[in-house]
């Protein structure tokens, strides 16, 4: 599938929260969306699950116009699955198992069709059958975004676009989340929207970077491209490098040595300053 954006505008109560953006997202890559606070990012994320429904401009996927009611407003995209930042403006339910039955139950899924689903997506993100009975609310938040996480699994989408998914987390719990999305996102050519401020999450897993500033794009990346060729533009916007990043610019200023890495993985980059400095050692 192929979702593609041109000259897309919203306009919030006169204030302009999009201008005029223009985009395509192909399937099967982890793409991140990065900018300030207020940048747009948000707002592009509900655009894109067709949150938004009262857009300028035109929104095709696979070259087809999205749907639309009788006054031309936008209807929400089934196939997109959306995890918003905070669980609990997700999550309503009584129960665990009532949370995530409650799509499918929707769709017409029998009893068994739901629990065969819940047994294989609890595994998937790492919670497990204990807590069914349970009421959502009584988890922590960790296991809320997961829970979250889960029942948007459960309808199997096509695309999941996640807003901000490790803010908050300990260590242990972020590296967790993101190995769970990246899992995800291998399996079947599947697609993530990953909005996030974190520099060191978007360099380590996304593919491509799509940056936002003031309402506008301003520019759609392959991850190496924008973190080691355009770093000064995140600098620009007011954007922090990933430390990795950091350092090697360090090292290549008091080195006076360009140097060459595989890529903006964390580990590429520490293994080329290694070089470097044995080199030095010697």
């Amino acid at each position: 599938m192929v979702y593609q954006l041109n000259k897309i505008s919203v306009h919030y109560s006169g204030h302009t929260a999009l201008h005029e953006v223009s985009c395509t997202i192909q399937e099967g890559k982890w793409i991140s969306v990065i900018g300030q606070t207020g940048a747009g990012k948000s707002t592009f994320a509900k655009v894109l699950k067709g949150l938004i429904a009262d857009i300028e401009g035109e929104y095709l996927i696979d070259h087809q116009p999205v749907t639309r009611d009788t006054k031309g407003q936008l209807k929400v995209i089934p196939d997109i699955g959306f995890v918003f930042q905070y669980p609990e403006h997700q999550l309503f339910e009584t129960t665990v198992h009532k949370e995530l039955a409650f799509a499918p139950k929707q769709h017409g899924y029998t009893s068994n069709q739901i629990m065969e689903r819940i047994q294989s997506i609890l595994p998937q993100v790492g919670l497990s059958e204990e807590i069914l009975p349970l009421p959502p609310f009584q988890l922590s938040g960790g296991q809320k975004r997961r829970l979250a996480i889960a029942s948007v699994f459960m309808m199997d989408p096509k695309v999941l676009i996640v807003d901000e998914p490790t803010a908050g987390l300990d260590p242990v719990s972020r590296v967790a989340m993101l190995r769970l999305l990246k899992n995800w996102q291998q399996q079947d050519n599947r697609t993530l929207i990953f909005v996030s401020h974190q520099m060191e999450d978007v360099a380590e897993y996304s593919d491509e970077v799509i940056v936002f500033q003031g309402g506008e794009i301003m520019g759609h990346y392959d991850t190496n491209t924008i973190f080691i060729e355009k770093s000064q533009l995140l600098e620009e916007l007011g954007l922090s490098l990933p430390e990795s990043i950091q350092l090697l610019k360090l090292v290549e200023e008091l080195s006076g040595v360009r140097i060459q890495v595989a890529s903006c993985r964390e580990e590429d980059i520490m293994n080329a300053i290694m070089s470097i400095w044995n080199t030095r050692s010697v």
